[in-house]
This record gives structure tokens, C-alpha cells and sequence, in this order.
């Protein structure tokens, strides 16, 4: 009975930790569009994510919207050194997940 306390405890924070966004991005930068600072980072092998830093809101509402979306999306591309093929936003749009196709990398 002494050892499931801990444990619960233990559980809950590990959830915490999962849960935040951008905790679980495999390599990570900070960049800077129209004034907003992004964490940009890969999720899966084709999947890379920009999320706002704190308190930023909402990115499908931010700055001048899809001009705004776009230059994410070319520091997206700039990060990842890949092509962004499709792109959504994700988290109630706190995030724009894009897929990359790394097989015709950029030539920046």
C-alpha cells in the first residue's frame, strides 16, 4: 500500500511532462516570424510542428493570417532542410503540424 502512492504520484507527473507542447519534439529551434517567436521542431520522420512560446495564442489566428501561416510554414522548411507538402493546425490551433517530404531535400 505504501509503494501505489508514489507510484500514482510518479504517473501523474510523467503525464504532466508528456503533455506539455513541444516536450516530445525530437530537435527543436526557436525562430522568430513577424514578431512572434516559435518553437520549431520535428515530431515524427515527416512531421515537423511550430508552436507560439508562451502566452503567443492561438497561430491560426496569429498576425496577418495565411501570409503569416506561410512564412511559418518557409521556417518550417528552413529548419527541417524539406519540402512542406501539407500542412493543419492541431491543439485547437495552439500548433500547425506540416508534413515534409525529405526524399527531394531543399537546395537552400
Amino acid at each position: 500500500m505504501k509503494l501505489i502512492a508514489p507510484l500514482a504520484i510518479a504517473a501523474l507527473v510523467s503525464a504532466c511532462a508528456a503533455s506539455q507542447p513541444g516536450s516530445d519534439l525530437t530537435r527543436r529551434s526557436a525562430v522568430v516570424v513577424d514578431g512572434q517567436t516559435y518553437d520549431i521542431g520535428q515530431l515524427t520522420e515527416g512531421t515537423w510542428t511550430a508552436l507560439p512560446r508562451a502566452g503567443a495564442g492561438n497561430i491560426s489566428t496569429a498576425a496577418t493570417g495565411s501570409a503569416h501561416k506561410a512564412a511559418v510554414l518557409q521556417a518550417i522548411e528552413r529548419a527541417s532542410g524539406c519540402k512542406v507538402t501539407d500542412s493543419d493546425y492541431s491543439l485547437q490551433g495552439r500548433q500547425l503540424d506540416a508534413q515534409v517530404d525529405c526524399a527531394g531535400r531543399l537546395k537552400n
